[in-house]
This record gives C-alpha cells, sequence and structure tokens, in this order.
C-alpha cells in the first residue's frame, strides 16, 4: 500500500458515566476495548499493570485491550468519571475501493497513560459528546466524529504541554503529598505524578526542596502530627492513624528520631516567651512565623529608627525590647525580663560562654550560610515546621520570578562583590555566603570565574585591580568610602569603571538572612537593576 494513501481514522462507539462511592474498590480486571477515561468529580488512583496512578478532576487516561487495571476512590466523595470507548481505524485508498483494518491506537504518544487537562474544556466536549450520542442520524454521526476529533486535539495538547518545568512538576507532587498525606503515600508514585524518571524526579526535588521525598513526606506527616496534639488533644492512636501510620509505635518511633523527643513529651510543652540573643535578626524568623518576641537585637549606630532595628521590621516590633547587639549583651539583661526561651548564637563581644552556658532555657543556633536553616531549626522550636515550609515555598517563587525579571542584567557579563569598609576593601567569593549565594546561585548573576575562594578576601584591592572586572557590586558601603576609592588612580582604571558598569545601590538594609528581610532585599534590587541596569 501507498503510505500516501493511507488515512487513520477514529470512531467513538459509547461514551457512559460512572459514579462510584466512597472506599470504592474494584476487583483487578482486563481491558477489552480501546478507551479514554476523564475523571468529571472526585479523587482515586487507577492501578495500570501494578503501577499506581493517582486522579483528580481534570485527569484524564487510555487504556489499551488486554491492560490489567483496578480503580479505587480514595476520597470520602463521589468519584465520577466517563469510559469512551472508540475504534481506530486506518483506511487504504487503492482505485475504486477502500480497505479498512483496525489499528491499535497511536494517540497516547507519551510515556504515562495517564494526564491533566483543563476539566472545564475537556468536560464541555465530553457533554457535546454525550448529546450527540442521544440522537441516532447521519447529521449525529458527522457531530460524534467532529466533537471526537476536536476532544482528541485537546487531549493531545495538554499530553504536549502539561509539564512546562521542573519545578512546577515538583509543586505539584508537593501539592499531592499535602492533601493525600494521611493516606497510604508511596514514595515510588511521586516520579509518576511529576512525569519524570526516579533518578531525576529525587535529583530535582532535592534541589528544589533541600529533601528527598521521603524525608518530605516525614517532615509533612510530623508538622500534621503536631498540630493535631496542640489542637485536638487525640490520642496519640488517632493522632498516628490521621498523618498515615497504622502502627502507634513506629509512629512514636519516627516522631522522636525527627523531633528529639518523644510524643508524649510533646505533649507537654506549652507556648514560650521568647528572647534573641544573635547578630542576625532572627526576630525576622519569628515574626515571620507569626510570633512576637519580647526582646531581640538592634544596632542603633547602623539604623536610623528609634529602636536600632531596621525600617521593616521598626513597625512590627513596637513591644519588643533592643537588645544593643553593638555591646555585649548581659545574661541579667534578658532574665529580667522572664523568658521561657532564649534563641543564642555566637558573635563578636558576644561568645557562647559560661555566662550563657549556665542559664539552662538557652538554645545555641549554630552558623549557617542557609537562611532556610535558621528559620526551620527556630521553626522546630516552636512547633510552626508547616508555616516554615510555606515561608520557604513563597521565597523560592519570589526568587523564580525575580531571576527572570534581571535576566537582561544577569546575562550581560561577569560580576565580583565588594565592600568598602576603613582601610579595607572586601572582596566576596563565589560560596559559603547568603548573600553571594542569592545573588549567584538563586538570581543567578554570572560570577567571574576567576573568584574562587570562598566567603571573602579582606584587604583585596590589589586583587580587584588584577581581575579588572566587567561589573562590580558594591554593598553594605558607607559613602565616604566609596568616594575615597573613587580618587584612586588604580580604580579608575578599571574596566567596569569606564564603562559605567559600576553599581552602588543603598543596601544599608540589605539582609538576606531572614524572610522578611530578604524579601525586602530581593524587591530593592529589582527596582534598583531595573533602573540601572546594564542598558540604563
Amino acid at each position: 500500500m501507498n503510505p500516501e494513501n493511507q488515512v487513520m481514522s477514529y470512531m467513538p462507539l459509547s461514551l457512559k458515566a460512572h459514579d462510584y462511592g466512597a472506599a470504592f474498590r474494584s476487583k483487578p480486571f482486563q481491558t477489552a476495548r480501546t478507551s479514554i477515561g476523564f475523571v468529571q468529580n472526585g479523587s482515586g488512583c487507577l492501578y495500570i499493570d501494578e503501577q499506581r496512578y493517582p486522579l483528580k478532576a481534570g485527569a484524564f487516561f487510555f487504556l489499551q485491550p488486554a491492560m490489567k487495571i483496578q480503580l479505587m476512590n480514595d476520597s470520602e466523595s463521589i468519584l465520577r468519571l466517563h469510559l469512551l470507548h472508540y475504534r481506530s481505524v486506518q483506511l487504504d485508498f487503492c482505485d475504486d475501493f477502500i480497505h479498512a483494518a483496525s489499528m491499535p491506537s497511536p494517540l497516547n504518544e507519551g510515556a504515562l497513560p495517564v494526564h491533566y487537562s483543563s476539566s472545564a474544556v475537556t468536560e464541555t466536549l465530553v457533554l457535546q459528546l454525550q448529546q450527540a450520542f442521544k440522537e441516532k442520524s447521519r447529521l449525529n454521526d458527522i457531530k460524534k466524529q467532529l466533537v471526537f476529533c476536536e476532544l482528541l486535539l485537546h487531549l493531545h495538547t495538554c499530553q504536549k504541554s502539561e509539564r512546562l518545568t521542573v519545578n512546577e512538576s515538583i509543586q505539584q507532587t508537593i501539592a499531592y503529598m499535602e492533601e493525600k498525606y494521611a493516606k497510604s503515600i508511596q514514595v515510588s508514585e511521586l516520579p509518576v505524578i511529576a512525569g519524570m524518571t526516579p533518578s531525576s524526579f529525587c535529583r530535582a526535588f532535592k534541589k528544589i526542596t533541600g529533601l528527598t521525598p521521603g524525608h518530605y513526606l516525614t517532615r509533612l506527616r510530623m508538622v500534621r502530627a503536631k498540630e493535631l496534639m496542640s489542637e485536638q488533644g487525640a490520642a496519640l492512636r488517632d493522632i498516628a492513624v490521621g498523618v498515615g501510620f497504622q502502627d502507634e509505635l513506629y509512629f512514636s518511633r519516627v516522631f522522636k528520631k525527627t523531633e528529639g523527643v518523644s510524643p508524649s513529651v510533646y505533649l507537654k510543652r506549652r507556648d514560650k516567651r521568647i528572647a534573641v540573643v544573635s547578630s542576625f535578626f532572627l526576630q525576622d524568623h519569628l515574626l515571620a512565623l507569626g510570633i512576637l518576641p519580647i526582646a531581640a537585637p538592634s544596632f542603633p549606630k547602623y539604623y536610623a529608627t528609634p529602636s536600632g532595628f531596621p525600617s521593616y521590621l521598626h513597625d512590627r516590633l513596637t513591644d519588643t525590647v533592643p537588645l544593643n547587639a553593638e555591646r555585649t549583651i548581659m545574661s541579667s539583661d534578658v532574665m529580667r525580663l522572664s523568658p521561657d526561651l532564649i534563641l543564642k548564637t555566637e558573635f563578636q563581644k558576644n561568645p557562647n560562654d559560661s555566662m550563657w552556658n549556665a542559664n539552662k532555657n538557652t538554645i545555641f543556633i549554630g552558623h549557617s550560610t542557609s537562611w532556610e536553616q535558621y528559620l526551620r531549626s527556630i521553626a522546630t522550636r516552636v512547633q510552626k515546621e508547616k508555616e516554615a515550609e510555606r515561608i520557604i515555598r513563597q521565597m523560592t517563587l519570589l526568587e523564580q520570578e525575580t531571576r527572570k525579571k534581571l535576566a537582561p542584567v544577569t546575562k550581560n557579563g561577569k560580576w565580583v562583590i565588594i565592600r568598602l569598609l576603613p582601610n579595607n576593601c572586601r572582596l566576596y567569593g563565589s560560596a559559603d555566603h547568603t548573600f553571594t549565594e542569592l545573588f549567584y546561585r538563586r538570581l543567578q548573576f554570572q560570577c567571574d570565574e576567576r573568584v574562587t575562594h570562598p566567603i571573602y578576601m579582606d584587604h583585596a584591592l590589589d586583587r580587584l585591580i588584577e581581575l579588572n572586572p566587567e561589573n562590580i557590586l558594591i554593598i553594605w558601603s558607607e559613602e565616604s568610602e566609596v568616594n575615597a576609592l573613587a580618587s584612586h588612580e588604580q580604580w579608575l582604571n578599571l574596566r567596569a569603571v569606564k564603562e559605567n558598569r559600576v553599581y552602588y545601590p543603598d543596601s544599608r538594609e540589605w539582609d538576606p538572612w531572614g524572610p522578611i528581610g530578604r524579601e525586602h532585599m530581593i524587591r530593592a534590587m529589582t527596582r534598583y537593576f531595573a533602573k540601572n541596569g546594564i542598558d540604563g
């Protein structure tokens, strides 16, 4: 047969709606005909050849003859789906006759049998097809095929475009876990939802969340368990079942491993009055979590506000006692406020010495270059892990949006970052610092590849001159220091200076270590580079 004379045609045979009640579970059976299923309402799962696929409103799936399938409704509401049987026919035109032969359907070209579409569009087309099936006439036969072809085209388009980015695929699995954490979720089914191979899914998931899928699910369940403990006062058995554990003893072991204390000890905890002693604004993290600290560090010489807090925190901390972190903070100054908990980090003039070690209600938080680590560490102490993960997800989305907005700037040349201090030009490295991690990795400014040292290098003016970079960003520097360097002959000969590629934003309140300050800084950076970008 000449391929030019061959045409594939699709014939809709029947369309029926099926309703399945809560906890319905069919027996395994083999399919007899080529079909497409559409989920209109409810949720459940479909087992195809023993592989589990989640279903929700808008899902559609392809079935071929001899598939071994099983359907289950895992929700409390009705699972309603439409099942459309059809036949694929290959037509061969030859002279005065047409040869027709049934063929396997080539429609499902994706690796997965279950996909997702706009439920509204699919439902409209399915209803039109139902109407066409009700009346028997040649005109309706044509209408059936017309609507069916439109439906197939819509589904085919959904197959090609349903997973726009890796991040969206991961967020889809996170949403699924957050919805189904109380059910028996198998980690092996998550790559199926994302449409990725298990290995690529695990790598992408950990890169985005910082956790493996299994650890993320456990964290999600533990967060919900602690909410149930504080809000409902239910028995541990009920709490365990409510977060997806059938074995109370196993739940207790997992809880103690992740939280550091047994569930029974955790139940005895109360809301606490919290003070912060740190060079970082950990009060930023507490406020983001919905907690007002009774005392927190301030820098009255650096910030112009009456409290010594940055302006974006000042109005939120009107009832918080400022602790001057520019000098030694005495333990007695904090203890007189009767705190239940003190969050303490080690910093200049305020070491974790015997004065603080003697206070049993002091929790020492180790140094980290990750603002998320500080947030999670604090959230664990105050039972706010769910809020912390929500904050982290929101910040991730803001960073991604900002990266897109700044792309015209970030793609134009290599960068170095400096801070000017009295008699010191500090050159920041390519890693191990919270600001550079945001600037280079998350916002994707291009670091000069010759900058290989971590954190920062002090007294590095000669090194800066040697690098002669394309772009220079000056942060956290007084205007007097910038003006002093501007008169330096070697500075004036730098390429970035000659080409007007030196950027000096008002970064006094740029603070990447806390969620509120980080958002404030990111939005300020966006405004600054929009106004003073490469082409500006």
